[in-house]
């Protein structure tokens, strides 16, 4: 299975490739954006970046499936939906420079409307850290709800953080105005 190409009216969400790997390195490698993400180590070197692009282009049904979001001029951060657990995780990054645009709850919009199109799945997770108000935002801007307190680990960092953890239903989900901004 390989991921549709979505366009949204600023952005076109793709599938990551190798070309991306050294965009990915230079905007996650950014300790400000590092240190806000579970999974990213600081440094981050290329080698990172490459494993993880194979990672998100061999996914099967239950793995991440990973977009890169352009604006045009080349990525600009990334997005995916997967499984983490018992029920698929969605996470997200933007490089600094693109930060306060309303990029990603665009892009977010657009992928977690793919995602309920195409899966049997009618619930999401994600989190973001308490320190990370503008994250959290768009989480609750797109319906995630039921919210709890959790330790995030965040591997850049080498600490667990206080975050909190949401749920979004397809129904919450499709009850929410499209949110651009």
């Amino acid at each position: 299975m390989s991921l549709p190409v979505l366009k949204t009216e600023r952005l076109t969400l793709r599938p990551l490739t190798l070309e991306d790997a050294d965009r990915v390195r230079a905007l996650v490698g950014d300790y400000d954006v590092s240190k806000m993400l579970s999974v990213v180590p600081h440094p981050y070197s290329r080698e990172d970046a490459v494993w993880w692009i194979n990672q998100t282009a061999a996914f099967d049904e239950d793995g991440e499936r990973a977009f890169a979001i352009d604006d045009g001029s080349g990525l600009i951060g990334a997005i995916s939906v997967g499984r983490a657990g018992p029920e698929p995780d969605f996470g997200y990054w933007l490089g600094k420079p693109y930060w306060g645009r309303g990029f990603m709850s665009e892009a977010a919009r657009a992928v977690l409307t793919w995602h309920f199109g195409e899966s049997p799945e009618t619930t999401v997770t994600s989190g973001a850290l308490n320190e990370n108000p503008a994250s959290l935002n768009v989480l609750r801007k797109l319906g995630f709800d039921d919210p709890h307190a959790i330790l995030l680990p965040i591997r850049a960092r080498g600490e667990d953080l206080p975050a909190t953890k949401f749920r979004l239903t397809l129904e919450a989900f499709q009850a929410e105005e499209p949110v651009l901004s």
